[in-house]
């Protein structure tokens, strides 16, 4: 699912709260339902944890005060894990709150191809996380401007993408890729790759 670019990107917060907020609800509804059915289902009771973690994301970017009328506010420039360049609101909230819970990681959201390589340069992430299809540019070429920038060339970057095309694959890891995941991704895959990449980019950085 894609946003409208210039919804997401005025009022990310207010996207979330009026769009994303009644489709969570139904969805809790609808596994609470299932769950009186089959108390035992494991796979029921993780669909409501997700889905209330996800809730609770919303509603605290939603408290978040604005600078301006209507304008976003940046981010300062305190460091960060986990930088993910994605314009869609529910797949950064996802993973945010996925790294959040499982690893303690601090995750930062780029919604286009030049934010996101300002970003790299300003927040110094260990890992980026990395859409293709974004509003401004490919994230081809977002990798290929990091790699070109000595202060970006060594973070690893893990594609995460819906095309599982072969040719599509080796031309990303050919540019640079560290790695390359499909969507809908596993999670538990998911952060062993994740895991991998910040362990590799511990031992080279204090190389």
């Amino acid at each position: 699912m894609k946003t409208d670019p210039e919804l997401s990107a005025a009022a990310p917060a207010e996207y979330l709260s009026q769009e994303l907020r009644p489709q969570l609800s139904a969805i809790i509804e609808l596994a609470e339902r299932l769950k009186i059915k089959s108390e035992s289902d494991e796979n029921v009771q993780q669909i409501l944890t997700t889905a209330r973690g996800l809730l609770d994301v919303i509603s605290r970017e939603s408290a978040k005060p604005r600078a301006g009328d209507g304008a976003v506010q940046s981010p300062s420039n305190e460091r960060c894990d986990v930088l993910y360049i994605e314009d869609n609101p529910i797949n950064f909230a996802s993973v945010k709150l996925l790294l959040g819970t499982k690893r303690a990681l601090k995750v930062l959201q780029a919604a286009n191809g030049e934010t996101g390589f300002a970003f790299a340069q300003t927040h110094g992430p260990k890992l980026i996380l990395l859409d293709l299809d974004l509003p401004d540019i490919h994230g081809s070429e977002v990798i290929q401007h990091l790699q070109k920038n000595p202060a970006t060339a060594r973070i690893p970057v893990i594609v995460i993408s819906g095309d599982a095309t072969p040719s599509q694959i080796e031309r990303l890891l050919v540019l640079g890729a560290r790695n390359y995941l499909t969507k809908p991704f596993e999670i538990e895959p998911f952060l062993a790759v994740v895991d991998e990449a910040l362990e590799q980019n511990a031992t080279t950085r204090s190389s």
